[in-house]
């Protein structure tokens, strides 16, 4: 969503001039997508998570500042993990999340809990936020920045644990007791980070969870063995980290995605995949809770744009309306493609308020998109696309076949009204406009 500009308004104090305008309107507070999230409990939670991460990071670094003798094995954990995530990149950009975002960064994270102290082992949480945002996958700054607080919080305890204990320094030769302390600190680890993240996103079926427990323990596993060679046989490292990367691209890594398939024009869901996990989601409530909401968008004059411009461009203008129907839904919705131009969206614990709000959001953010087409003499020349959204509800004990007639028949009724517009379906109405 575009915000006021002091600037285009013609009014207030014109920025400095090393802060551009662009930058400014970027970074504003008040267009971040945590302010959109339709529950409020749920923005404050997140926020609090981040100033509590914030404020643990400056007491225990004050506590236990950085050690000279400490940057050698920094500087090997962090020259291993952006090594292994390059490799991994395929991956990794598949992979759905696990509770422990980081994915194959989380054994160097764990390692540097055991071995560092607190505020280098945190510098590497960042580290790893910061390359899964510029070379992986960009999710709404907030859930990224949220999930680097989760993990650092997370290794903070695990870190105040072994402290407790007296586990650090590891030696050349683990006896029984340490072992069994550092194992007791990676399930601290899992399970502050697990409780941190499903008090935010909800609590998913034993099932469906099963594969990411099974992912971040491994990892975490890992990140013992690690520990342990960078401290006794810093050569072992590079031998860990390829095996790391082995396992991590041979399936492990691919964590509950393994029997998703991605639109690869778009990147979002297939049809059927789309359909089989929001089937998935409504057993998942079963008759309690709010049930879902459901979005249908379909691009306006689509073909007319395709016919003018050719396929490439309208490939890009696909693209780009995926990229925008990622950023501005949660983690825990379902996007993809249902069409030729046509995107679907399921919107768990959303009421039709709620979601024509959220459709509304969407349908204007398409609009103000641009796709570069190629310069002319007159300069650069841009293309846009507008959609169509019919928006429905799906109660939790009713048929997704009901839900999508009635987003079907709500979004003729958009297209019949003249387009780039948000039409919500009545509640109990299916196909025709009947109830």
């Amino acid at each position: 969503m575009v915000g006021d500009s002091t600037v285009a308004a013609g009014g207030g104090r014109r920025p400095g001039r090393f802060l551009p305008a662009v930058v400014l309107q970027r970074w504003a507070l008040r267009r971040w997508a945590l302010w959109r999230l339709p529950r409020r409990g749920q923005v404050c939670y997140l926020v609090l998570i981040d100033v509590l991460a914030v404020a643990a990071v400056v007491l225990a670094a004050f506590r236990f500042p950085p050690l000279a003798a400490m940057l050698p094995p920094f500087a090997l954990l962090l020259g291993g993990m952006l090594v292994s995530a390059e490799l991994a990149r395929p991956v990794e950009r598949h992979r759905e999340d696990t509770l422990l975002g980081p994915g194959i960064d989380t054994p160097w994270i764990f390692a540097g809990v055991l071995v560092l102290r607190p505020g280098l082992g945190v510098a590497l949480v960042v580290l790893s936020a910061l390359h899964q945002w510029f070379r992986v996958r960009r999710r709404p700054a907030y859930r990224q920045v949220f999930g680097a607080a989760a993990t650092a919080l997370a290794g903070l305890i695990a870190g105040a644990f072994l402290t407790a204990t007296g586990v650090r320094p590891l030696g050349e030769v683990l006896d029984a007791r340490t072992v069994v302390l550092l194992t007791a600190a990676g399930l601290v680890f899992l399970a502050v980070n697990a409780a941190v993240v499903t008090a935010a996103d909800g609590p998913r079926r034993p099932r469906e969870a099963a594969p990411g427990h099974a992912f971040d323990a491994a990892m975490t596993a890992f990140g013992l063995l690690l520990a342990w060679a960078v401290e006794a046989a810093p050569l072992l490292v590079p031998l860990l980290a390829g095996a790391t990367v082995v396992l991590h691209r041979g399936g492990l890594g691919r964590g509950r995605r393994d029997h998703v398939a991605l639109d690869p024009g778009t990147g979002v869901l297939t049809g059927a995949s789309w359909r089989g996990g929001a089937e998935a989601e409504l057993d998942r409530l079963g008759r309690h809770g709010p049930g879902p909401a459901l979005l249908l968008l379909d691009l306006d004059h689509f073909r007319q744009l395709n016919d003018r411009y050719g396929a490439r461009v309208g490939d890009a203008v696909l693209r780009a309306v995926a990229d925008t129907l990622r950023d501005e839904v949660r983690a825990a919705d379902l996007v993809g493609r249902s069409g030729g131009e046509e995107f679907a969206v399921l919107l768990p614990g959303t009421g039709r308020f709620d979601a024509m709000a959220i459709a509304e959001r969407i349908r204007l953010r398409i609009a103000s998109t641009l796709v570069a087409l190629k310069a002319s003499g007159d300069g650069p020349q841009f293309v846009g696309v507008t959609v169509s959204v019919g928006v429905a509800s799906c109660p939790a004990d009713g048929l997704l076949a009901d839900a999508l007639l009635a987003a079907e028949s709500a979004l003729l009724r958009a297209k019949a009204a003249g387009r780039n517009r948000t039409v919500c379906a009545e509640p109990g109405v299916s196909s025709g406009g009947k109830p």
